[in-house]
């Protein structure tokens, strides 16, 4: 693990690509950040729930996983307490981020609807 390898460097640059998608974000206007977030959000949580549940169901010993270690399969490094643990902090973490964007998301549908109904009728709002 002292010398990097092609597939820790691809890693690194998926990361430094979701940071730089994240910082967009940032610099957006707040009703486009919330509808980008709105977006982004399922996706992870889905990501994240595939990887920390691959990782709990197939470990060795695991529901699904061998109780002896024959040949290595690529999913092999991934499956370890390390993985798991940062795939479930995650996956809560983006869940409660989640749960505040439904509640952050009423009064911006409210304030869309209510322009939408003054922009049509003929009434001064």
């Amino acid at each position: 693990m002292d010398k990097p390898s092609d597939a820790s460097a691809f890693i690194a640059i998926i990361i430094a690509f979701l940071g730089v998608s994240d910082f967009t974000a940032a610099n957006m206007s707040e009703e486009l950040a919330l509808q980008y977030w709105l977006a982004a959000v399922p996706v992870r949580l889905l990501f994240l729930f595939v990887v920390t549940g691959y990782v709990y169901l197939f470990k060795p010993g695991g529901l699904l996983g061998s109780a002896t270690i024959t040949k290595a399969s690529i999913g092999e490094p991934l499956q370890n307490s390390l993985v798991f643990a940062w795939g479930f902090f995650e996956l809560a973490a983006w869940f409660w981020v989640s749960a505040a964007l439904r509640i952050e998301k009423g009064p911006h549908s409210d304030r869309a609807r209510f322009s939408r109904v003054c922009e049509t009728s003929a009434a001064n709002c």
